[in-house]
């Protein structure tokens, strides 16, 4: 009874960390994720921060209606699956775009705004590292 109790503790408090990292940018965190939850639990947790890092507005056209993700980059292309090629997209974009580069289809767009395509290339960028040094670097001292 007890250990069925810590169980369920230490799966909650596995849940509260997951919900509070945001959007996960490395293959590492994402595994961590299957490692502490079923693989279709982190999946869903994953695709739904990246719908409410973008609002749960299409990143293209601003809809709100029929989301779905959009890879960037189609994996056909030599996208990758990870957070920084996905956007929250609206099913009409989607099928529009296609395997189309994005720049190129997003240009032609009607609904074409500077303002996303910037928000969309800054998307992409990867993350800054942080911390690359786990000591003080060392200062070289001649004697």
């Amino acid at each position: 009874m007890v250990g069925t109790l810590l169980f369920f503790i230490d799966k909650l408090n596995i849940y509260k960390s997951q919900t509070l990292m945001g959007p996960l940018q490395s293959a590492e965190e994402y595994l961590f994720n299957l490692y502490t939850t079923s693989q279709s639990e982190a999946k869903r947790l994953w695709r739904k921060q990246i719908k409410e890092s973008w609002d749960y507005k299409c990143a293209y056209c601003g809809s709100e209606e029929d989301l779905t993700l959009d890879h960037i980059v189609p994996q056909s292309k030599g996208g990758l699956d990870i957070t920084r090629n996905i956007v929250c997209c609206c099913k009409s974009c989607n099928q529009s775009k296609g395997h189309d580069h994005w720049k190129l289809w997003y240009v032609q767009q009607d609904f074409y705004c500077e303002e996303k395509f910037d928000i969309i290339e800054e998307w992409m960028k990867p993350p800054k590292p942080t911390n690359l040094y786990a000591y003080r670097p060392r200062k070289n001292i001649r004697y």
